[in-house]
């Protein structure tokens, strides 16, 4: 219940004796009975090192995505296995108002017409794109 304020006291506690070793001299930490503390290379050396660190343990993870990425002009940055394309699509015309239908993903062509092109007809699913009357889309250019 009190540990984020133990764990506040104990680090402020920490960063106080690491304060007191690091900038009193050593007349001082021997008035004060402190005879074995490790040398002062280590209170510079400590934090610098915690840096880099964690630098490096960014810049390896930010590395790792990169890797892990699939290049832009890759197909699986369209699609994968897992996608659940609407195959049967002419099915949607005849259901009532209040149907929910089943999550499926759209397919990349019914995408790119409808955010960069005007055109008539839908994509079935199976790569074929065709209108109402049976033609291959026609783009309109108005």
């Amino acid at each position: 219940m009190y540990y984020g304020f133990v764990l506040y006291l104990v680090s402020i506690m920490a960063y106080v004796i690491y304060l007191i070793w690091a900038y009193l001299p050593d007349e001082a930490l021997i008035s004060l009975g402190i005879t074995y503390y490790p040398s002062r290379y280590w209170a510079l050396a400590l934090p610098v090192w915690t840096f880099v660190l964690i630098l490096f343990i960014y810049i390896a993870f930010i590395s790792i995505n990169f890797l892990n990425t699939a290049p832009l002009d890759s197909f699986n940055t369209i699609t994968d296995d897992y996608a659940n394309i609407g195959q049967d699509l002419s099915r949607l015309s005849v259901i009532k108002d209040d149907f929910v239908p089943e999550l499926h993903d759209i397919p990349i062509g019914i995408v790119n017409a409808c955010l960069y092109q005007n055109i008539e007809g839908i994509n079935d699913g199976q790569g074929n794109h065709e209108n109402v009357d049976g033609d291959y889309f026609r783009m309109s250019h108005s």
